[in-house]
């Protein structure tokens, strides 16, 4: 046995360890005192230098041998083996597990009983299970939830559609001038309540899809470009009743299209959401800007106002479910909620930032359709959030 020593050997038997030695005509031997463990399996104890029949005593290590031939043919390697399980004569399982190396000139598999490890893999196997039931059910309740929802949206969809025809005949009517401000008040607030139902659908459709790791928005492209331009055009009537003026990003139908990842309906409300904020808090007689940059594998939307800017109470919450101001303006604070998790979905980022000569600016960058590198919500600057 060149190579190891007699102290060796017995400090691995102290350690509850199996020591086997390979001779040269393949057969194994047992060197030291075996450990108590093994004696209980129901093999004679060996004797001195006589070959130990592993097909019968330790039957896996039979297909751990190839691994170990490996590894002893390679100076300074070695190899473990998984751990399996065998049956001592009384009944209890023992948890195993071998080491193939060499010691000088002696292959060597030391065997040893880990009863810690078989367990812990368990654990972690049986949290596994747990957690992916703990998601079946939550993915359950989502959708319960988002049945509920829409059910609700539904059943009051149908008479606030009824009552806006009401109200946009009513107002062709020749009235009074009182009741036709009135009429005024009730078509305005009826609009502002079918676009709430919107910013619930939007904001449950785009929770329902961020729990789903299969979602199909990240193989989604859309023209940035083309959905900016269409967006300052839809609400640039809402920007001159306001007397703000509304700036598009210059010459946006020229050039190639900006291609990125993210859904064309979806991106367009996010955009109209940034916009119509900067709209409700910018006072008559100055400007909301809408800026594109091109950055390398991103590209980056600025909305830009000369408001009064973000309240700092309000700043580090904004983003999240809910949170807006205390201003009369503020809507249902569910419009960035869901715009940071569509764009985070599509790998991208959302935030805000205080323009230094005052007012807000609110930015997104969303990944190049194609481009390689990006990453999940890479945004570099700190996120805060607005409504």
């Amino acid at each position: 046995m060149a190579g190891v020593t007699a102290v060796d050997v017995s400090l691995l038997a102290a350690l509850d360890k199996l020591v086997l030695e390979r001779l040269d005509d393949g057969a194994f031997v047992v060197r030291g005192q075996p450990p108590p463990w093994f004696l209980r399996l129901g093999i004679p104890p060996p004797r001195r230098e006589a070959p130990l029949p592993i097909d019968r005593a330790l039957p896996f290590l039979e297909v751990f041998l190839p691994e170990a031939e490996r590894a002893w043919s390679t100076e300074g390697r070695s190899a473990q083996s998984d751990c399996w399980t065998q049956m001592t004569e009384d009944g209890e399982a023992l948890h195993l597990e071998a080491t193939a190396l060499c010691v000088g000139s002696s292959r060597l598999l030391v065997v040893t009983r880990n009863d810690a490890l078989l367990h812990e893999r368990r654990r972690v196997l049986q949290r596994a299970r747990e957690l992916r039931l703990l998601h079946e059910a939550l993915s359950r309740e989502v959708e319960r939830k988002d049945v509920l929802v829409h059910c609700i949206v539904h059943d009051l969809s149908g008479p606030l559609n009824s009552l806006l025809g009401a109200l946009s005949l009513l107002q062709e009517q020749p009235l009074p001038e009182k009741s036709g401000a009135l009429a005024a008040v009730a078509l305005k607030a009826a609009l502002r309540q079918r676009e709430l139902i919107r910013e619930i659908l939007d904001t449950f459709a785009a929770e329902g899809a961020a729990l789903d790791a299969a979602s199909g928005d990240l193989a989604e492209v859309a023209d940035l470009r083309v959905t900016v331009a269409q967006v300052v055009e839809a609400l640039l009537p809402m920007a001159c009743s306001r007397g703000v003026r509304l700036e598009g990003p210059p010459a946006l139908v020229d050039g190639p299209p900006w291609s990125v990842v993210g859904e064309e309906r979806r991106l367009a409300r996010v955009i109209s959401n940034l916009v119509e904020n900067a709209l409700r808090f910018t006072a008559a007689r100055t400007s909301v800007r809408v800026l594109l940059h091109d950055e390398p594998g991103w590209a980056r939307v600025a909305v830009e106002d000369e408001g009064p800017g973000v309240s700092p109470s309000i700043a580090p919450h904004l983003f999240q479910k809910f949170a807006h101001g205390r201003d009369p303006g503020a809507g249902s604070g569910l419009g960035l909620y869901g715009a940071r998790i569509a764009v985070e979905r599509w790998g991208g980022a959302i935030g805000h930032e205080p323009r230094p000569e005052g007012g807000a600016r609110f930015w997104l960058r969303l990944r190049r359709a194609g481009a390689a590198g990006g990453t999940r919500g890479a945004g570099t600057e700190g996120q805060t959030q607005r409504e």
